[in-house]
């Protein structure tokens, strides 16, 4: 009997360390499971790195698979061409600036809501890629009908959007009510548009900081001529 009990333990103390040796791999494997991102998300993660590093055209797709750490073969799987992966990535975007526009609802000024977008996106709050490849991605889109009318249709949002406040403004007394609602529109673009401009060429200037300044310019500038606006808080 003794000697049957020592010739059992040593298999009673394999078996413990496997079952160890498999629990702990369950674990890593369980770990880095939650660790890494799912391969699209990868890509686009990636790409969307390269893209404002190297601009659209200089991005090429071997050095998003090296960002990515995924074969060429792998990324392909999911997306044939950059055009198909800015286009996902605008698609994206698309959420990011409902979120930016929500503002306009909640604020309880247009230039206030203005002014909350701006916070939002400059102080990294609401990063949006597209808008910081700024002009190369509007020239490639003016190119490229597909690009174009996924393009135009998410710009076309945002100015229902502001359209639909200018005209709550008026409403409320806020903005001149003389003032054309599609000049004023083209203006805020104008105005939008500048600004990401000169953030990327002036990376230093704080316009997170300068928004409230900045709203209590164009709150002027659209204000009925016997006002005088001061107050641009969100």
């Amino acid at each position: 009997m003794a000697v049957l009990a020592e010739s059992a333990a040593p298999k009673t103390v394999k078996t413990s360390r496997a079952g160890a040796t498999a629990k702990s791999g369950s674990t890593s494997r369980s770990k880095s499971a939650v660790a890494r991102p799912d391969p699209r998300r990868r890509i686009l993660d990636a790409a969307a790195s390269c893209f404002t590093r190297l601009g659209f055209h200089g991005a090429s797709m071997q050095e998003i698979c090296a960002a990515a750490e995924m074969s060429p073969g792998a990324l392909y799987r999911y997306f044939p061409s950059k055009e198909a992966i800015i286009i996902a990535i605008v698609e994206e975007e698309r959420a990011a600036r409902a979120s930016l526009l929500s503002h306009l609802e909640t604020t309880p000024s247009f230039v206030g809501g203005l002014v909350a977008m701006g916070q939002a996106h400059f102080s990294g709050e609401v990063p949006m890629v597209c808008a910081e490849l700024g002009p190369e991605i509007s020239a490639e889109a003016a190119r490229n009908p597909v690009l174009k009318a996924k393009f135009d249709e998410v710009e076309a949002e945002m100015d229902e959007a502001f359209r639909a406040g200018i005209e709550a403004g008026k409403a409320r007394g806020e903005i001149d009510s003389a003032i054309d609602t599609d000049l004023a529109l083209l203006m805020i673009n104008i105005l939008g548009d500048g600004l990401m401009l000169r953030s990327q060429m002036s990376p230093e200037l704080p316009f997170g900081t300068l928004m409230p300044q900045i709203g209590a310019l164009i709150g002027r500038m659209f204000a009925p001529p016997s006002s005088n606006p001061t107050d641009t808080t969100p």
